[in-house]
């Protein structure tokens, strides 16, 4: 079997759910579920690709981000260095420390329902994302390393497409189930 290339898996950009970096987060959460009703999808999807005036692709917004929106303190947090392998009893200090999610869920989703999308999205470096010509295992191994999911898919300098971690995995478990023991 061949390697794969990212284009092959890749959702071309034009099919994702796109919104302008000036709509509100409740607009923007408006769309994903249009654009789950409209496309007859059981699991819409869950990120965004925003986009500027001019309709190029400048960002993205995840789950995590969303959920990091609603909770301010973990902005500060950023800047500490914590450690990415957080242990128990380091993340039961960092909670109290920070006094995280002390407030109701619905006062915390009414502050950043009118939030702007730019001002919780994602903007990749070069480096965080993946050309449309890479191998897959390039960019399993950047998924592996904890890079900002779902990866960006680049092509002469513009944002052609997103490539989500279940994609890879199908291909993988494709392959694992056709060898021969």
């Amino acid at each position: 079997m061949s390697n794969p290339r990212v284009k092959e898996l890749m959702i071309p950009a034009e099919e994702y759910c796109r919104v302008r970096k000036e709509s509100t987060l409740q607009e923007a959460m408006l769309s994903l579920v249009k654009q789950g009703e409209e496309n007859g999808l059981a699991h819409p999807h869950r990120d965004l690709l925003v986009e500027d005036a001019d309709g190029n692709v400048v960002g993205k917004v995840t789950m995590l981000d969303i959920f990091r929106s609603m909770e301010p303190s973990y902005f500060k947090m950023d800047h500490l260095g914590h450690p990415s392998v957080l242990a128990k009893d380091y993340v039961q200090k960092v909670y109290a420390d920070f006094n995280l999610w002390s407030e109701p869920l619905k006062t915390l989703c009414l502050k950043c329902a009118g939030m702007k999308v730019e001002e919780l999205m994602h903007t990749p470096a070069k480096s965080e994302m993946v050309s449309e010509d890479d191998s897959i295992d390039k960019a399993l191994h950047a998924f592996v390393l904890g890079l900002h999911q779902p990866i960006l898919v680049h092509c002469d300098g513009r944002i052609t497409g997103v490539l989500r971690l279940g994609d890879i995995f199908e291909s993988v478990r494709k392959a694992i189930l056709a060898c021969e023991l």
